[in-house]
């Protein structure tokens, strides 16, 4: 297939999706993504229509705006119940990836909480 405003057709080289992935180092972004979809799967599967204002916040904020998720772990202590450790904490401090991953658990636990069924 190629479509006229496609350069890549031009340049002679075939590829396998897998190599293209590679390439392009796609691979974590698709863990990302998968991670929000599985998210986004059950909220549909468990909680009917819009979420309220609050989860919207948190939602938003925790997988959006990861640099306020991080001042609310730090200055508003959203996450002392976690009994998170002095490494993890640091480790959250000066890793974006892994506050993110964090992000992703703590929405599971706000939204998913006592309604995730087997």
């Amino acid at each position: 297939m190629k479509e006229p405003h496609c350069l890549g057709s031009e340049q002679g080289r075939t590829w396998t999706i897998r190599k293209w992935i590679e390439d392009q180092e796609v691979t974590f972004y698709n863990v990302m993504n998968d991670m929000l979809l599985e998210i986004i799967g059950l909220k549909n599967r468990l909680i009917s229509g819009p979420l309220h204002f609050k989860s919207r916040f948190a939602f938003h904020m925790a997988l959006y705006d990861i640099d306020t998720f991080k001042s609310h772990i730090f200055e508003q202590h959203i996450l002392d119940t976690w009994d998170l450790d002095e490494k993890t904490l640091n480790t959250l401090k000066n890793d974006d990836v892994e506050l993110l991953k964090l992000g992703h658990r703590w929405i599971r636990n706000i939204l998913f909480d006592n309604l995730e069924q087997d």
